[in-house]
């Protein structure tokens, strides 16, 4: 039994309910891109968690940086950016302190982002979309297949009516 009183375990216990409702909650509130993009940031930080996760609902791109805090501690943050113009400039060399670029993701188009200095310059090339980065909807998967029906019913050859086929060895 502790010495602790009990409004200040009380207290504890709330803090720690509501805290765990915080965390589930972004979940269902993120759209399946944004859930992809948090998915490849947790396979590069292979294995270290994610404390802060910002801006990632109106952005085009996330960035995983490693950041020292004040006592000393590393974390691990995932941030959204806007614009391509705003990526090139997060992860220019010397543009901050005490932080270690880990990576970078395109949200929309499902793909990992390179970084690599040229003559000075930044320069993004894009990877190959992840699997399951851009999920269709039901009436997408149905349409899709509907079209493949269509194309495949053109290029099927014709019965020339000549009743040859099927049977054995005539």
């Amino acid at each position: 039994m502790t010495q602790e009183p009990e409004y200040l375990r009380r207290l504890r216990e709330a803090q720690a309910a509501k805290h765990q409702k915080a965390v589930a909650a972004p979940a269902a509130s993120q759209n399946p891109h944004e859930q992809e993009a948090i998915r490849w940031a947790k396979g590069v930080a292979a294995g270290q968690e994610i404390r802060s996760v910002r801006n990632l609902a109106t952005a085009r791109f996330a960035v995983l940086v490693r950041l020292q805090s004040a006592s000393g501690s590393k974390f691990l943050s995932l941030d959204g950016l806007p614009d391509r113009e705003a990526l090139k400039e997060r992860v220019k060399p010397g543009a901050t302190v005490g932080e270690e670029v880990l990576g970078a993701y395109e949200i929309k188009g499902g793909r990992p982002v390179t970084i690599s200095l040229e003559e000075g310059q930044v320069v993004l090339k894009m990877g190959d979309p992840r699997p399951g980065a851009n999920p269709l909807t039901p009436d997408q998967m149905l349409r899709k297949a509907a079209a493949e029906a269509a194309q495949l019913a053109k290029t099927r050859p014709r019965d020339t009516g000549r009743g040859g086929g099927g049977g054995r060895g005539r």
